[in-house]
């Protein structure tokens, strides 16, 4: 479709979209004109009626211009210039690439009427258009004004932002999205959300079942693998060593046609490091040193703790912090280092995984809606307390000597002790036991994932005890 000349409404419009687009200049205004119950021009019907009967369609500029201010109701004269003349393209655009085309073989075996689906075809026509005047164009304007550069001409690009197999702008930036949908409710529910499909095209928010994997991890589930799952913290506490653990693994959720490409998905793998308390003081302590210190540690709770499982369980997380330490390797002296009064946020494993939650009723189609999830697995870790070898010393010796009959009752010494708790509900819980059954409960626990690279499956069970690493198939084939 060209200027005022005619031409078939098949040609492609992407590069005359891109060139109209990169020259907007200013703010724009859109006032909506009701509906005239006596317009005799029916333009876009006619087109609609003309492309179902499978006909080539020759149109005109004014042609389109009438059908925005006849049918579509908007008042030209009000926009800025530059945007009232890209509005017909747009028009065409939407037209063309309507995903509701797909449901031709409904209206010819009789399941639609036409007047139903061109209903549906004029609302997307109208919805798209107002996205682009009141959001996308607005947005790329004050992005323009603030930075006034030409990459920010690139970046919003109406070509760049619509998507041509979905109705939501997934390539572009969040706030640039049309619509987000918000369901505030417990993790049981966001954890067994669904998407699934109708008899009529329209598409379900349904909550998945029980699920079989969800009564043998919680039957199965080592404390390894339970202190790397995602929402659960693990807290050792004693007076002279004392830090925190907690799985906060960020998961990014959108929809989007099913075979759409996953938007970018990069993290930093330290994200952040905090202070804890100003007013205290910050030492470095290397690797080698907090083993030598552990080893220590752990030597004298044996003599207070008889039974091996409670033993084993303070090596278990003690050991993790360790290796928390040592993966995120921030150096000195050439060794690594963790300060005590500080937490560090980082991506562990330095990998991405997502899954798709969709259910279809016959073959997936790539028309299909579809639930996805991003996961980046992310761990906390602080060492908030780490006293001078004086005073872990004369509390080891404590320890050492600790007499149960005695020590209990007077309450002058402090055994250690270690608890867990949920970051997403904020609870806690006195033992690995409790937590677990509280994640399948109220969690359902997790599904299997797939990498997001190689998009090879891995159940959640297996990448935590592997603190979410995974040789990724990828770089195998690089090899």
């Amino acid at each position: 479709m060209e200027t005022e000349k005619e031409t078939t409404l098949e040609s492609s419009l992407e590069t005359d979209l891109s060139n109209t687009c990169s020259s907007v200049m200013n703010n724009s205004h859109v006032a909506l004109r009701k509906k005239g119950k006596n317009s005799k021009f029916c333009g876009l019907r006619k087109c609609f009626s003309a492309l179902v009967d499978r006909k080539q369609v020759n149109l005109e500029l004014e042609v389109l211009r009438l059908m925005l201010r006849k049918e579509l109701n908007f008042s030209l004269d009000n926009l800025e210039p530059t945007l009232a003349t890209m509005l017909p393209y747009l028009l065409v655009y939407y037209i063309k690439n309507w995903p509701g085309w797909q449901k031709s073989v409904d209206y010819y075996s009789g399941h639609i009427t036409f007047q139903i689906w061109y209903e549906k075809f004029h609302k997307f026509v109208t919805i798209k258009l107002n996205e682009a005047i009141n959001v996308h164009y607005k947005e790329a304007m004050a992005e323009f004004q603030q930075e006034n550069s030409m990459e920010t001409r690139k970046k919003y690009m109406l070509k760049k932002i619509t998507d041509h197999n979905t109705q939501t702008d997934n390539l572009a930036p969040k706030t640039m999205a049309p619509f987000t949908i918000e369901i505030s409710s417990k993790p049981v529910l966001l954890n067994t959300i669904v998407f699934t499909d109708s008899s009529d095209g329209d598409v379900i928010l349904k909550q998945h079942g029980v699920l079989e994997w969800d009564r043998k991890i919680a039957e199965t589930i080592t404390l390894k693998q339970l202190i790397s799952w995602p929402h659960v913290g693990v807290h050792l506490m004693s007076p002279v060593f004392a830090f925190t653990r907690r799985n906060l693994h960020e998961f990014r959720r959108h929809i989007s046609l099913v075979g759409t490409p996953l938007p970018p998905t990069s993290a930093e793998f330290i994200e952040e490091i905090k202070v804890l308390n100003p007013q205290v003081p910050r030492f470095a302590f290397t690797l080698e040193y907090l083993q030598k210190m552990t080893k220590d540690y752990l030597n004298q709770l044996k003599t207070v703790y008889t039974s091996p499982a409670v033993v084993n369980a303070f090596q278990t997380v003690i050991d993790e912090f360790l290796v928390d330490v040592e993966e995120l390797n921030i150096q000195r002296n050439g060794q690594p280092t963790i300060a005590n009064n500080t937490s560090v946020l980082f991506n562990t494993g330095k990998c991405t995984y997502f899954r798709n939650k969709k259910l279809s009723k016959g073959i997936p189609s790539r028309y299909d809606i579809g639930y996805t999830e991003v996961i980046i697995p992310k761990v906390e870790i602080a060492l908030c307390v780490l006293e001078n070898d004086k005073k872990i010393d004369a509390y080891l010796a404590h320890l050492k000597n600790f007499n149960p009959e005695t020590s209990l009752t007077t309450g002058k010494f402090t055994l250690p002790q270690i608890t867990f708790s949920c970051s997403y509900c904020q609870k806690n819980f006195d033992n690995g036991g409790h937590i677990a059954n509280h994640m399948k409960d109220e969690h359902k626990m997790e599904q299997p994932m797939l990498c997001i690279h190689c998009k090879h499956p891995y159940p959640a069970i297996d990448l935590s005890s592997v603190r979410w690493k995974h040789e990724c198939i990828c770089n195998l084939k690089a090899k």
